[in-house]
């Protein structure tokens, strides 16, 4: 099975509403053995540090086109479940694969998901 790491980086980080983006990196092996990644971004009006965040991550599984070992990497370690409709969604994109969850304040993928948030 494949194994893709999966990097976030939102440009809100406390717990307030205004408008925000999102970004992340994936990074998987190709078949010749040369790392590669693709980067995506987004934006949402009126959003919230963990609702980016998860937008990001749904928006990432749904990238992937088979089943595959996926590391999600994020600094946000309190993703409220406020966020129920998301949730539901993050439940149905990450059932087709074997996901995990990795907390660190940053990543190899940092400046460059920064710079597509800007």
């Amino acid at each position: 099975m494949k194994t893709v790491n999966i990097y976030i980086e939102t440009t809100i980080k406390s717990p307030i509403v205004k408008d925000g983006k999102y970004a992340s990196a994936l990074v998987f092996t190709r078949s010749n053995g040369e790392e590669a990644y693709r980067v995506m971004s987004g934006e949402e009006c009126e959003s919230t540090y963990n609702r980016l965040t998860l937008i990001a991550i749904i928006k990432s599984l749904q990238k992937l086109k088979e089943q595959c070992h996926v590391v999600i990497h994020t600094d946000n370690a309190y993703i409220k479940v406020q966020n129920k409709e998301l949730w539901k969604m993050y439940l149905e994109e990450a059932e087709k694969h074997e996901t995990e969850f990795r907390f660190c304040a940053s990543n190899d993928y940092q400046g460059l998901l920064r710079e597509e948030l800007t």
